[in-house]
């Protein structure tokens, strides 16, 4: 059961700019097969935002909603942590 990753114009234009695409790519790739890959990765539910995941890969994160009926992930976000990540 393949997920369907749709990303938003803000995080392609982030993930173009960073200098570890690989490593965050190979993480979008793996959202595909397992929206929750807890095993492999830090995921962790937002508090403040309802139905929202973070997954963090070193100094960046991704912030991305799971649509269990649809199949589909929105990454809403792609940034380096800051003050500001989880502010959408």
């Amino acid at each position: 059961m393949l997920f369907k990753v749709y990303l938003s114009k803000k995080s392609l234009k982030n993930l173009k700019k960073l200098q570890k695409q690989k490593r965050i790519k190979n993480v979008l790739l793996t959202l595909r097969t397992l929206p929750l890959p807890t095993k492999y990765y830090d995921v962790k539910k937002i508090a403040t935002l309802e139905g929202f995941y973070r997954i963090r890969v070193s100094d960046h994160r991704i912030i991305y909603k799971i649509n269990w009926d649809a199949k589909e992930i929105d990454v809403i976000k792609i940034s380096r942590r800051d003050e500001k990540t989880y502010k959408l």
